[in-house]
């Protein structure tokens, strides 16, 4: 009696949330998926011309006492949620690294979240373990690091960036990760005399980074870069020799290819050669322009990245995989594993725990999206959108180039373009405010040098500016 009572009070109260046993209900989940699978359809990723953002008052958080059936919650995600986001999916929106993401990675990531594994383990993701493993030596080898390279997904660039900090620690000092930077702990290093070396241009992770691992911003020294965002080589190998006169110890020089503002690529093999001299692991951010290494006609932009003893990089942004999917990389897969050097007492084997690699535990498995965006598409499709996003990024450069309003802040590198307004009675702030009233374009207003310029990133396939 007393489980046909909770039967009774559990049915009631969870009714269609869950897929039943006896599988009685599952024509309503079905129903439920399909409605989805519409309202994303129709109205998020087929709405090219929808306002950017149509509603900016705040969303009611308005938590029930009892619980909403989920059609009336599909109403309220098309007149509540939808007209209150950011529209991405705008073949205008050029604001930021965001892409539009390739419907396969949609409805992958669904599927992810169904099967529900967990990335911490072998035993809590088998299949998705060894997926995960393959596609890191895959990429390793793609990108020149040779038979040796592994590596993990991360959240995004950043982890992967403070992840490739604390293992180059660790590999320059490994008595770092039991001692930690006590001065008191160790005769060979202390907290004071740790320094790492990475453009102005850099991404701001780094600093997390320094910090994070017990370092501290103020020893990340950032160098120089010239008009267009690359750093000055003359300047980073001075700056190296001056901290070590100053009895410092550089343990990490970092190269960008893809810079957040201008997307400038450093020369890879020269800062690279520079790091090898001065024994100092050589980390490569490519978390966004590492993606040329997918295109013939430009991967040469990259090249000197297979000196690299790791490489941030995120299929999120140029390989238009739906968030999260960004990789952290290394040359030689033991580098990672004693830069953790932890098991797992809880779970039965350790052999291959990604659990052990990573800064997380519980992790989604991001890989399933990043395997059939590759699958889907091909070596020859990925270098057919790469290629068409610069031919593209060329174009918007013709168009500011032949504007009267507009000029160019620096040559692009790659497919980003950063102008600025030429019209003395309009600041770049203002004028991108109207091109957003009009609908006309979504671009960013970064700071750069000490002053607002407009930043667009030509990745929508379809983008338009005319």
């Amino acid at each position: 009696m007393l489980n046909e009572f909770l039967d009774f009070q559990l049915n009631n109260q969870i009714a269609d949330r869950f897929i039943k046993p006896d599988r009685s209900n599952r024509e309503v989940i079905r129903k439920m998926g399909y409605a989805f699978v519409d309202l994303i359809t129709d109205e998020v990723l087929a709405n090219h011309d929808r306002d950017f953002v149509k509603d900016n008052s705040a969303l009611k958080l308005d938590i029930p006492q009892t619980g909403i059936g989920w059609e009336d919650l599909l109403l309220e995600m098309r007149s509540q949620v939808l007209p209150r986001s950011l529209n991405l999916n705008s073949s205008r929106y050029m604001g930021h690294m965001d892409s539009v993401p390739l419907a396969i990675t949609i409805w992958a990531d669904a599927l992810a979240s169904a099967i529900n594994n967990n990335m911490l383990s072998k035993e809590l993701a088998p299949l998705f373990t060894q997926l995960e493993a393959d596609l890191m030596s895959w990429f390793g080898r793609l990108f020149g690091l040779g038979d040796k390279s592994f590596g993990t997904l991360t959240s995004g660039g950043s982890l992967a960036n403070i992840t490739a900090l604390l293992v180059a620690r660790n590999y320059k000092f490994p008595e770092s990760k039991s001692l930690g930077l006590n001065k008191n702990n160790s005769k060979n290093y202390n907290e004071n005399k740790l320094v790492a070396f990475i453009s102005d241009a850099a991404h701001t992770s780094f600093d997390k980074g320094m910090n994070a691992i017990g370092l501290g911003s103020k020893n990340l020294i950032r160098i120089e870069t010239n008009s267009s965002g690359q750093v000055k080589l003359d300047i980073l190998e001075a700056k190296i020799q001056e901290q070590i006169n100053l009895g410092y110890v550089p343990f990490f020089v970092g190269a960008i290819a893809g810079t957040t503002i201008t997307g400038a690529i450093d020369n890879i093999k020269a800062v690279g050669e520079i790091a090898k001299k001065y024994n100092c692991w050589f980390h490569v951010d490519a978390a966004y322009g590492g993606a040329a290494i997918l295109s013939p006609s430009w991967k040469y932009l990259l090249a000197g990245i297979d000196l690299a003893d790791s490489i941030t990089f995120n299929p999120q942004k140029w390989m238009w995989i739906a968030r999260t999917c960004a990789m952290f990389l290394v040359k030689d897969r033991q580098n990672l594993i004693d830069g953790f050097d932890n098991t797992l007492p809880y779970m039965a084997d350790n052999a291959l725990n990604f659990g052990n690699f990573n800064l997380q535990g519980t992790r989604r498995t991001d890989s399933l999206k990043l395997w059939l965006a590759l699958r889907s598409l091909g070596l020859d499709g990925y270098s057919k959108l790469v290629d068409n996003s610069m031919t593209k990024a060329q174009e918007l450069r013709a168009w500011v180039d032949d504007s009267s309003d507009l000029e160019l802040v620096c040559e692009p590198t790659i497919n980003i373009v950063c102008m600025r307004s030429r019209n003395p009675h309009i600041d770049n702030a203002t004028l991108r405010q109207n091109w957003i009233d009009r609908g006309k374009l979504w671009l960013s207003l970064p700071l750069w040098r000490g002053d607002r310029i407009l930043k667009a990133v030509v990745l929508h396939p379809y983008a338009q500016w005319d």
